[in-house]
Formats: C-alpha cells, sequence, structure tokens
C-alpha cells in the first residue's frame, strides 16, 4: 500500500475517534476483490480494506448501507469507523472482531439470531438503493412479488452479462426463459423480509461469548429462502444451525428442492466473476426445472 494512503488512513481514524496512536499494518485474508489488514495500535484494533474507485466508483458507501441495515433490524455487525477515498483509493475501516471456535451454542445463537432478522418485514421485495454482490452490480427495483424481482433483478441481468461474454449460448437462454414461467409454482409465497444476502462461510464471525458478527452484505428486503440457500451452496454449515433455525422459524416443506433455484444467481455471479468452472453447475440446476 501507498505510504500516503496509510498515512491519510492513520490520521482519519485518530481524527474520528480523537486519539494519538501510531499503528502498525498486517496484511489478512479479505476475499478476492479487496485488499484487507489488520491495523493495531495501543488504544484499539481495526480491520481496513481497500480498493480503487474504478473498482467501486461510489467507494464502500453501499456496504457502509448495508451494515447499518443489518445493525437496525437487530443483527450484529463491527463498527463503523472511518470510510472514505484518497486520490485514486477507496478504504473502509471497521472495529477489528476476534474469530473464536465455533461451538454448538454458537451455532444455536446464530439460527436465532438470523431468524429473528427474518422477521423484519416490508411491504415490497428490493430496497431504495443499488449494492453489490461482490463487484457486480445488484439491482433493488421494489417488486411486489418475490418471483417477478427475483427473475427481473437477479437472473436477468447476470443471464444477459455472461450470455454478452460468450459464457452463456442460446440454448441456456431458452432453459432459462422456460424456468421464469416456473418459478411462481416453485417458490412459496413469503412476506418480504430483510436477509443478508451474501451469507455464505466467508461473510460471518464467531465472536466471544458465542455471538454471531455479520459482515459483508449485499442486503434487500427478500424472501429467506435464499440466505439459508446460500449457506449451503459452498459446503453449509453445522447441522444445528439448520435444526435450531427450523424449530424457531420452520421453513416450508420441500426446501432441498428448491434451494438450487435461488443458489443459481450467485452461482452465476461466479461464472461472470470466476469463468466457465461454474456452467455445469448452473445448466445442471436450470435443466431440472
Amino acid at each position: 500500500m501507498k505510504s500516503d494512503l496509510i498515512k491519510h488512513i492513520e490520521n482519519q481514524i485518530n481524527k474520528t475517534l480523537h486519539l494519538k496512536s501510531s499503528f502498525t499494518w498486517q496484511n489478512v485474508s479479505g476475499g478476492s476483490i479487496n485488499n484487507a489488514y489488520k491495523l493495531s495500535s495501543k488504544a484499539a484494533t481495526f480491520f481496513v480494506k481497500t480498493n480503487t474507485i474504478s473498482t467501486f466508483n461510489n467507494g464502500f458507501k453501499e456496504e457502509v448501507l448495508g451494515l447499518q441495515f443489518l445493525k437496525s433490524n437487530g443483527v450484529t455487525t463491527p463498527k463503523i469507523i472511518v470510510e472514505g477515498a484518497f486520490e485514486t483509493e477507496i478504504y473502509l475501516v471497521l472495529s477489528w472482531v476476534e474469530n473464536c471456535c465455533e461451538t454448538n451454542e454458537f451455532w444455536q445463537n446464530f439460527a436465532v439470531k438470523l431468524a429473528d432478522l427474518h422477521r423484519h418485514n416490508n411491504i415490497y421485495f428490493g430496497l431504495e438503493y443499488d449494492n453489490f454482490m461482490g463487484q457486480l452490480l445488484q439491482k433493488n427495483i421494489f417488486c411486489d412479488n418475490f418471483e417477478t424481482f427475483f427473475i427481473e433483478n437477479r437472473l436477468k441481468p447476470q443471464v444477459k452479462l455472461a450470455f454478452d461474454n460468450g459464457l452463456l449460448q442460446t440454448k441456456e437462454m431458452l432453459l432459462f426463459k422456460n424456468l421464469y414461467k416456473q418459478l411462481t409454482n416453485i417458490i412459496p409465497p413469503e412476506k418480504p423480509c430483510a436477509i443478508h444476502g451474501d451469507l455464505w462461510s466467508g461473510n460471518y464471525i464467531s465472536s466471544l461469548n458465542n455471538q454471531v458478527v455479520f459482515i459483508d452484505p449485499a442486503v434487500y428486503y427478500g424472501h429467506r429462502e435464499v440466505d439459508l440457500a446460500m449457506s449451503l451452496l459452498f459446503g453449509g454449515f453445522s447441522n444445528t444451525f439448520y435444526t435450531t433455525y427450523n424449530e424457531v422459524f420452520a421453513l416450508e416443506k420441500g426446501f432441498n428442492k428448491r434451494k438450487d433455484i435461488y443458489n443459481l444467481y450467485p452461482l452465476l455471479i461466479h461464472l461472470n466473476l470466476f469463468g466457465k468452472m461454474y456452467l455445469k453447475s448452473i445448466k445442471t440446476i436450470v435443466s431440472q426445472f
């Protein structure tokens, strides 16, 4: 990282928190898109992520809004310290949350917290602003039913992007068109509810006292099965998590058959970001329905 950017971020932290600290920087894992660091001082420890304005021309503002959305709907997130830009770079500074072991009590608490989040309802599916899934734009235009929202805001934009880039062919486009006609009969009706939107194993932290901290959201008011399906896409969580969730907020029968439909969206995102290794899974799911 450039020394000028380091100095700027340190100054912004000290200014925001009324500190006069010196800091130590350490590279940490932060996903495939952003640069991530652990920033330590005698006063406190922080998590810092950086990127370029060319990647997110609005900075990390949508992520800040997403964290605020989650917090306002009753779940724990890292504290937002400061977000901004310096020359061609953008940055976000959050409080550091230490990762602890994942006990059965943690998984039970996690499931209860997620169910609590899902009980916060809205009139329409969508959100007042667009945000991102990975580094791809996520449209959130309001709809009064989930099937229309899912088709128009989730599947169609990613299918078009994949087709335009030669990742999907006409035959796959026809399969998706047939799928669109069937979604009303596949997805059970539910009220729009607050969801994390990108709930895989990299987007939560097991913190002290067996509590869950939610990070890296792609929030909107959606169908709660989206979060449960996404949690299963890359290996799944503990069985205790799913058992507890169903005890406190039971899913409609048939979820295990429907989950692949919801996961078409993150799989299409991965296809568009990382290439054809995800194409086989997409074709298999669409062909089944």
